[in-house]
């Protein structure tokens, strides 16, 4: 199970106001614990034995489930996995809220594509919407130069992770030209969710960009959640990603799945409950996937048990109970 947007500015981790949470609480006292240096997403793939995939772009990866794929991506067009966001702008800075980390529902997605077509008609650009509630956008003449996930800037402000130097100048006008696009599409009524899309967080160009064909399908491999190389990968690996269920017991084929990977988000609580507190929504998704799974640890009927956050994997298994000399580790204090 992967907490996507997790991550502790300065390793400090996120006030959670003493709230229980005994799915991570029993993970960090009885897991081993793994640093993930090239963070989640490198270690899925030589998880699942695709060694080939760990230095791809991230984008490339995405593009797979596209028709025509991750090779019509072909130099010199650039692509990028582009995110909804809603920015927050105040007098010095400009911040990114959980809230504002959007996935958009399918006929969103496609009004926009189309307007996109049109307003950027001879550019070369196109917009196109993915599976996972964001866009991957190709675009030519543009560099590839390493971006960051803005999942990874939720709950701060976003100076810092904007791409910076002469070779993102395209990139960085681009995104520009998009923000005042979407402006005019907002102020037009185009614009349906709420918060409102007022920007596409664009990233995951930089990499190589030769993408293996798809594997034959791997049976009983699962991946649920709204995440673009999640997708990608998934496609790759010749299965395709579902929608995250309510919780642990609805999953789809759960009982029969060998290997099953979850990418949880606390942006989609506090999006479907405006009064939610990032703890509140953290605590939801303990009670809803990642306690039950530490209770079928328990049970037997699971044989580990790995959870991510903040670039830090902990791993437990049905014995891990018994190291009862591990003193408890309160709230996200694992994640650091």
């Amino acid at each position: 199970m992967v907490i996507t947007d997790l991550y502790h500015p300065d390793e400090e981790p996120r006030p959670t106001r003493g709230a229980a949470l005994p799915g991570i609480e029993y993970a960090g006292r009885y897991g081993t614990r793994t640093a993930l240096t090239q963070g989640w997403r490198a270690w899925l793939a030589r998880s699942l034995g695709r060694e080939d995939l760990v230095n791809v772009a991230p984008a490339r990866i995405a593009a797979a489930v596209l028709p025509g794929g991750a090779p019509a991506c072909a130099m010199p067009v650039s692509c990028w996995i582009a995110t909804p966001l809603h920015l927050s702008a105040g007098l010095a800075h400009v911040h990114l809220d959980h809230r504002g980390l959007l996935r958009l529902p399918e006929p969103q997605l496609a009004a926009l594509a189309a307007a996109f077509a049109s307003t950027f008609a001879g550019s070369g650009f196109t917009l196109a919407p993915l599976p996972s509630g964001e866009f991957l956008l190709r675009a030519p003449g543009i560099e590839t130069v390493a971006t960051t996930d803005p999942e990874r800037c939720a709950g701060g402000e976003i100076a810092a992770a904007l791409p910076r130097g002469a070779q993102a100048a395209g990139l960085r006008r681009t995104a520009a030209e998009i923000e005042m696009w979407l402006h005019a599409q907002g102020a037009a009524g185009r614009i349906a969710a709420e918060p409102p899309v007022n920007a596409l967080w664009l990233w995951g160009g930089a990499g190589a960009v030769a993408v293996p064909p798809v594997r034959a399908a791997t049976p009983r491999l699962l991946a649920c959640g709204a995440d673009a190389y999640l997708h990608g990968l998934w496609h790759l690996e010749g299965g395709r990603c579902q929608a995250l269920p309510a919780n642990l017991a609805a999953l789809p084929q759960g009982d029969g799945a060998a290997y099953t990977v979850l990418a949880l988000r606390v942006a989609q609580g506090l999006q479907e409950s405006m009064q939610s507190t990032f703890t509140e929504s953290l605590r939801s998704l303990d009670e809803r996937f990642i306690a039950p799974a530490v209770g079928r640890l328990g049970a037997g009927g699971l044989g580990s048990l790995t959870l991510i956050g903040n670039d830090v994997a902990l791993t437990v298994r049905r014995g891990s109970r018994w190291r009862r000399w591990r003193r408890s580790r309160g709230g996200l204090e694992s994640f650091t």
